[in-house]
């Protein structure tokens, strides 16, 4: 009786803010919920851990986690899952497409399966108690975000997006900071001026960096329509890491008040949707920027509109490969492998794009990718230290 009165404790800890997934990304979201008990058991690096005596004893089959490919598969799962993701929205672009209308079909499918899943499990998908308004605020913050990133994509580069993009990690850990009044520590005061730096060498705003002139008029105005082109699209990407960053916690606080993150998904493909469809209703009707008539023929049943289509449809394959791997390592590690997008998006943009990454723009990404670096690695390390060991779960489980 002591025994289980011991392993209820523990485990009701794992509702902590430490302990949920806190860092894990609305854009890439899972398939299938995320509160299994045993989900700690699974992963390599986890903040509870096992004696390797005990596994010893009781499980001659757990031999096999030494295997290296099984000790780092949460690594290869979440990284091939960024190369996937990368590889996607990189072709994606190159289409010439309307991308808002391709991520919404892709959000149909999406939500027609989420729904499923949760017809399937039982579910209500709208909260009926208190935790209601936040999940709703929180699928209107989330879908602000991937509609933003969307947006960002038809606007900017694909590295310079990225990059942007996952300054939310700072972001998420300087709103944790203020929501869950945590002690604001060196490694998070690092990070940040290093992301700022790295923002700014990515922008490359004109009033701090010089540019040369352009003597030719007609290429003068050119380049000033690029130039607020750009401004436009860093200002909807930061709009969309903030976003992103603010959904991740509220996601946390959610976790924490047992809300399922199925349910949690279902209303963020929902409200995405929404969003989207309001957005290109204004745009095929209203707005007066179209010049392009609304034909089905013409724009949705091209090989171009298609392609892209199940482009967007296929990443729900690195969504599973991405929610595997946090079943597997820990969210700090998997945040920082995630980050490997950005290394992916430079180098496709080097080798199969005609515009290249100038020098600012690389210094600006390795800045965000060391922030990135600096807030996982302290992160993984206070967990780390602080992680527990469970053998009495194991004792009863025989």
């Amino acid at each position: 009786m002591e025994k289980r009165q011991r392993t209820s404790t523990v485990t009701s800890s794992s509702s902590s803010p430490q302990e949920a997934v806190a860092s894990f990304d609305p854009l890439l979201q899972p398939i299938d919920d995320q509160n299994d008990n045993s989900i700690y058991f699974q992963r390599r690096s986890s903040i509870f851990y096992i004696p390797s005596s005990v596994i010893n004893e009781n499980d001659e089959n757990n031999k096999s986690n030494f295997h290296y490919l099984e000790r780092f598969s949460g690594i290869l799962y979440s990284l091939l899952a960024s190369l996937l993701f990368t590889c996607s929205n990189f072709i994606i672009k190159q289409l010439d497409v309307v991308l808002l209308d391709v991520f919404l079909i892709r959000f149909v499918i999406q939500g027609m399966i989420s729904l499923t899943y949760i017809i399937y499990k039982g579910y209500h998908p709208f909260s009926s108690n208190s935790n209601g308004l936040l999940v709703f605020i929180r699928s209107i913050i989330a879908g602000t975000g991937s509609v933003c990133f969307y947006l960002g994509l038809s606007l900017l580069p694909l590295p310079d997006l990225t990059t942007i993009r996952y300054t939310q990690v700072v972001w998420t850990a300087l709103l944790a900071l203020i929501i869950f009044r945590e002690r604001i520590t060196c490694p998070t005061i690092i990070a940040s001026i290093l992301t700022l730096i790295g923002v700014l060498c990515v922008a490359q705003p004109s009033f701090i960096f010089t540019k040369s002139k352009t003597f030719n008029e007609t290429l003068q105005i050119s380049s000033s329509i690029n130039d607020d082109k750009r401004l436009l699209g860093m200002f909807i990407a930061m709009l969309s890491a903030f976003s992103i960053s603010m959904s991740i916690v509220l996601n946390k606080k959610l976790l924490e008040n047992k809300v399922r993150q199925s349910i949690i998904m279902f209303n963020f493909i929902l409200a995405t949707f929404i969003i989207l469809l309001i957005i290109q209703i204004h745009y095929w009707i209203f707005s007066k920027t179209n010049h392009q008539k609304f034909n089905i023929k013409k724009i949705y049943l091209t090989k171009s509109f298609i392609c892209a289509t199940v482009l967007a449809t296929l990443q729900l394959i690195p969504m599973v490969l991405s929610q595997k791997s946090i079943k597997r390592e820990h969210p700090s590690i998997v945040t920082v492998v995630q980050a490997s997008e950005i290394l992916f998006a430079i180098i496709l943009q080097n080798l199969f794009s005609i515009n290249k990454s100038n020098g600012l723009a690389l210094i600006g990404s390795t800045l965000v990718l060391t922030s990135i670096f600096i807030v996982g690695g302290h992160k993984l390390w206070i967990d780390r230290r602080n992680r527990m060991c469970l053998p009495i779960l194991i004792e009863d489980n025989k």
